[in-house]
């Protein structure tokens, strides 16, 4: 007589086999989350930096006499500016610009959360009557640099530093 024995349910090996098989794929999925939430966050400064550029495109669309006053760098300082005081409407657009660059319009908690990260701006004149509106701020993940040289230097990496920019034509009729 042959006994066999015949065994039902699954042994300890075979669960622990099974529980490190799991724990990868958890691992995975983790890193997985991690990577998309951090993309995320890329996308949304990068649509914050692309409505700060326009939103500057457009006060200088608005006062075209005046354009060549808008060229320079603008860096917000740490606590918002009282643009009521702005001699004129250049200062003012430039005062309400770093303003923006601070994200002084959207607040968390009291913290500012309307631009990107370390957002400053920049307007340029290439050529003339020619102006590339530059927004550069801290990216969170390393790629490589951009071209531009908005913010250049001014990040903790040039890796890390993002730049959007646009091209403002100043039509010259009757030259």
């Amino acid at each position: 007589m042959t006994s066999r024995r015949r065994t039902h349910g699954f042994t300890l090996l075979e669960i622990l086999i099974a529980l490190v098989v799991l724990a990868f794929g958890m691992l995975a999925l983790a890193r997985g989350i991690g990577r998309a939430s951090q993309e995320e966050m890329e996308a949304f400064q990068r649509a914050q930096a692309m409505t700060l550029a326009q939103e500057m495109a457009d006060r200088i669309n608005n006062n075209l006499r005046n354009a060549a006053r808008y060229v320079g760098d603008y860096v917000p300082d740490a606590q918002p500016e009282d643009c009521a005081a702005a001699p004129d409407l250049v200062a003012r657009d430039g005062c309400e610009w770093r303003n923006r660059l601070l994200g002084v319009d959207t607040l968390d908690a009291g913290q500012t959360i309307g631009a990107p990260m370390g957002a400053r701006g920049c307007v340029i004149s290439p050529a003339p009557n020619v102006y590339v509106v530059a927004v550069a701020w801290q990216g969170v993940l390393a790629t490589e640099a951009p071209d531009s040289a908005c913010g250049a230097n001014a990040f903790d990496a040039e890796a890390n530093r993002r730049v959007f920019s646009t091209v403002i034509q100043v039509a010259t009729l009757g030259a």
